[in-house]
């Protein structure tokens, strides 16, 4: 039988809700973009005001709280309450990014997105005061935009990573360019 647009299904057409439904690797993608999304916007106002350790907005907790709701899936996990601070929030969106970014040892990655993982891996740095901090964050600058300074400072770091963040979803749906 041949398999023309016009051969008949046994079972008759897939209802419209089934065939939107996205799949689990689809919804990792689009939990791991909104996370970076959310980690993009608390970074940016860190550097508004160079204040980690300011609470972080009840808007941004909020998101984070849906997101970890979707993430968690229903299980019991601690609770994100209002008096975290940026830097807190961020290092907990880091967290859940390279849980959902790291693939498994036999799946093949893109280089762009192991120097992305790479980069989340020295994300400490941008908070560290240490003098040897500074190396990492020019590491972290240089695997997101491959500037070879060695003098990256915070800022530069910071504001490379939220470039990054805006721009993972082209790492996670690379057939969304060529369409």
């Amino acid at each position: 039988m041949s398999k023309s647009p016009n051969a008949r299904r046994i079972g008759g057409p897939l209802a419209w809700d089934q065939l939107s439904r996205p799949d689990a690797e689809q919804c990792q993608r689009f939990l791991a973009e909104s996370l970076s999304l959310l980690l993009g916007d608390v970074l940016r106002s860190i550097l508004s005001d160079a204040s980690p350790a300011l609470a972080a907005d009840e808007s941004a907790i909020e998101r984070y709280r849906n997101l970890a709701d979707s993430l968690a899936d229903g299980e019991s996990r601690r609770r994100t309450g209002v008096g975290i601070t940026r830097a807190g929030l961020a290092k907990r969106c880091v967290t859940w990014l390279k849980l959902l970014l790291t693939p498994a040892p036999s799946v093949p990655t893109t280089a762009a997105m192991r120097e992305f993982i790479d980069a989340l891996g020295l994300f400490p740095a941008l908070f560290d005061s240490d003098p040897s901090a500074r190396s990492r964050r020019a590491r972290l600058t240089w695997l997101l935009t491959h500037d070879r300074r060695l003098d990256a400072s915070t800022r530069e770091a910071a504001t490379a990573l939220i470039e990054a963040c805006e721009h993972l979803g082209v790492l996670l749906w690379p057939d969304a360019e060529t369409a």
